[in-house]
């Protein structure tokens, strides 16, 4: 059993008026991946889109930090975290084996902004589309990090954030808390 920890913090909490924070926790148990994550302070209400983001080459990914808003607008979005964090790669969803990214089955926060995501997943079937994705089976957690996005619609966004995803705007993809995967001991 091989176990890796993410403590997650809060990335653009000045604009979008919470801190969130929390830790999403990642277990290889023979054919199965245990993932759990623990979200508090988010925003209320909404869904929370989260993922793990990474370099295909394996380069090791840390979590971008307001030193990535390279155009000055006091938001890091998407396209900003990929120089540190590279791409998106498996979605913390219904069923991240899948990795279909784009969808509505992640997690809601509750009235206080909180929410607990936790799967188990068939680690070969997450291994077969990770290949066709990435060209590897191995899902290097190590050298990932995980990110929650999304703020509410009300919230006023400049028009200089980016990273709209298919029919999903820029409210869903903001990234607002990351956190390095590490290998526990």
């Amino acid at each position: 059993m091989t176990k890796y920890i993410a403590h997650i913090n809060p990335l653009n909490a000045e604009k979008i008026g919470c801190q969130p924070h929390g830790t999403a926790e990642f277990t290889e148990n023979g054919d199965q991946l245990h993932i759990k994550v623990e979200m508090f302070d988010t925003p209320k209400n909404i869904e929370h889109w989260e993922h793990f983001h990474g370099f295909p080459d394996g380069k090791v990914a840390q979590a971008a930090t307001m030193a990535q808003d390279v155009n000055h607008d006091g938001f890091v979005d998407l396209p900003e975290t990929e120089p540190v964090s590279g791409t998106t790669m498996v979605p913390l969803d219904a069923d991240p084996a899948k990795m279909n990214i784009p969808n509505n089955t992640y997690p809601v926060a509750d009235s206080n902004g909180y929410y607990e995501y936790e799967i188990d997943v068939p680690l070969t079937e997450l291994q077969e589309n990770f290949k066709k994705a990435f060209d590897s089976t191995d899902l290097q957690l190590d050298k990932r990090v995980v990110y929650v996005h999304g703020v509410p619609e009300s919230l006023k966004l400049p028009d200089t954030v980016k990273g709209c995803v298919m029919d999903y705007d820029t409210h869903t993809t903001l990234p607002i808390a990351a956190g390095k995967i590490e290998k526990e001991d």
